[in-house]
């Protein structure tokens, strides 16, 4: 029996979810930069949004929000590969914040490495216990782990039948029920 686990775990998807201005509580004010971006977000203008962040960040090469957002329009133009190793820095040089972890777990998930994404989905839960979506995502992955392994075991022994039922079960929990 073949049970195609279709990746459906979720990653930061609006400029205004992650602020890292907003961790400590301070009354500042983003410069025109971050709200530039922010605005090109909204409008899924992601050329643009690019453009704006590249000119950000030869001024502050280390800004993690800009750093955010440019890993973030290259997963909406479908770059994964450039993505991924800008929340892997990100999540090594500001490990305290969740969503680089989150969202690269995301990355992982989509490519199939289910260990590697529940590690980095622990990690955004570490930072942030009520991280809900990284609650969510850890859930999703922890389900697909569990349908391969019930599929191995009836791979050894096709008359398992309470793998074979449990597998049953878990199939409607591993359809996804949104879009990323």
């Amino acid at each position: 029996m073949t049970l195609v686990c279709a990746s459906h775990v979720f990653a930061q998807t609006t400029a205004d979810e992650w602020q890292p201005g907003q961790i400590v509580s301070l009354n500042v004010t983003q410069s025109d930069p971050h709200n530039e971006v922010q605005k090109a977000l909204r409008q899924a203008k992601y050329p643009l949004a690019l453009k704006l962040i590249e000119q950000a960040l030869t001024k502050n090469p280390r800004d993690p929000q800009m750093l955010f957002w440019k890993a973030y329009v290259f997963e909406k133009q479908n770059q994964p590969e450039l993505a991924q190793p800008i929340y892997l820095d990100l999540t090594q040089q500001f490990p305290e914040l969740p969503e680089p972890h989150n969202n690269l777990g995301v990355l992982l998930a989509a490519s199939g490495q289910y260990g590697l994404a529940q590690v980095e989905f622990e990690a955004a839960l570490r930072s942030n216990p009520a991280y809900a979506l990284a609650q969510e995502n850890l859930a999703d992955v922890l389900l697909h782990q569990a349908s391969l392994l019930y599929q191995r075991a009836l791979s050894n022994d096709s008359k398992l039948s309470s793998a074979k039922k449990k597998l049953e079960l878990l199939q409607p929990a591993l359809t996804p029920t949104q879009k990323p």
